[in-house]
């Protein structure tokens, strides 16, 4: 644990609190983040322990951490950022409150994204199995690829991430860029078409391409129930990085092991972490990943959670909107 203030490294009685608990930052980002908000009053503890966390966090009027349990920890938070996107483990803590809640969408788009064109090119392009004929050291170059190329591409959720996936695919020269959410607004111009979620059966069957990014919300858990998984065309794939309940994995791998989608990649599951004997881990056409897409291990997102969480910091103590302030109702 590290307490560090503006001023003399006490923290006094009357002086604003906030504590820390995100271990991703070094000791630079640590030092900018004090500076900061001791120039707006605040004390800042950062705690690498959960345990000495909560307990600092009881008398904390800000709190800047993965565990919901910090919002709650006292009755003197007022304020709770999360540096994930999502946010459905705090909602049931923050409910009834008047705590107001914000997340740190917008940093992981980048990093997604990458990861999004990368197993993509990996599922389309047979590279497990390359691998798998090269570490036989058997030389074979003859399996049918496809390409993002022409493809028709669905993407279900459109936001921060969807966007900045959009935006690379269309380097490709894809067919056709379909964006599904639940507004019905087309961010940014970026897709050829938008249809709200609850008309996704009118492109599941024309789409090849597959992307999923979506939070965890009422309308979406369970939304690629097996009627919609089977409305893919039998060479369609499929690429999940938003979250694992949005669909349903046995259906899944009993599909791409009969061969009636050509290939998926998934980096969220139901369960996390996976179980040694789940039958995913050996799952043929399946690029699998342990929930690494948007990591903190690129600096770039740390930054970025950094620069948002600290430009709603300035936006808070001066009685401003939070940019990134969650909709308790949407669960985003």
């Amino acid at each position: 644990m590290n307490r560090m203030d503006h001023g003399d490294g006490a923290i006094g009685p009357k002086t604003r609190k906030l504590v820390v608990a995100f271990p991703a930052l070094d000791e630079e980002k640590k030092q900018l983040i004090t500076d900061h908000v001791g120039s707006l009053g605040f004390s800042v503890v950062f705690c690498d322990d959960q345990e000495q966390a909560l307990k600092e966090a009881a008398d904390a009027e800000v709190v800047f951490g993965m565990n919901a349990g910090l919002a709650k920890a006292g009755n003197s938070v007022r304020w709770a950022c999360t540096p994930s996107a999502g946010v459905d483990h705090f909602l049931p803590v923050i409910e009834g409150t008047d705590i107001q809640l914000s997340n740190s969408s917008g940093a992981y788009g980048l990093t997604i994204a990458e990861h999004i064109v990368m197993v993509t090119l990996e599922i389309m392009r047979r590279r497990p199995e390359y691998v798998n004929l090269v570490r036989e050291r058997i030389w074979k170059n003859d399996l049918p690829i496809s390409s993002i190329h022409d493809a028709a591409i669905t993407f279900v959720g459109t936001g921060d991430i969807g966007k900045q996936a959009a935006m690379r695919m269309k380097a490709f020269g894809p067919r056709s860029m379909t964006g599904v959410n639940r507004r019905g607004q087309n961010p940014d111009g970026l897709f050829d078409r938008i249809v709200t979620l609850d008309e996704i059966d009118k492109v599941l069957p024309e789409t090849d391409l597959l992307i999923l990014s979506l939070p965890s919300t009422k309308e979406t858990i369970g939304l690629l129930t097996e009627e919609r998984l089977r409305l893919l065309p039998k060479g369609a794939f499929l690429v999940n990085v938003g979250r694992g309940n949005v669909l349903d994995e046995k259906v899944l791998e009993r599909m791409l092991r009969d061969g009636d989608l050509a290939g998926a990649a998934l980096d969220v599951f139901e369960k996390e972490p996976l179980d040694a004997d789940n039958t995913l881990w050996d799952c043929p056409n399946l690029v699998l990943t342990t929930h690494v897409a948007g990591n903190w291990t690129l600096p770039y997102t740390v930054n970025r959670i950094v620069e948002m969480f600290l430009a709603d910091f300035t936006r808070y103590c001066n009685g401003e909107p939070l940019h990134n302030r969650v909709d308790l109702t949407a669960g985003y």
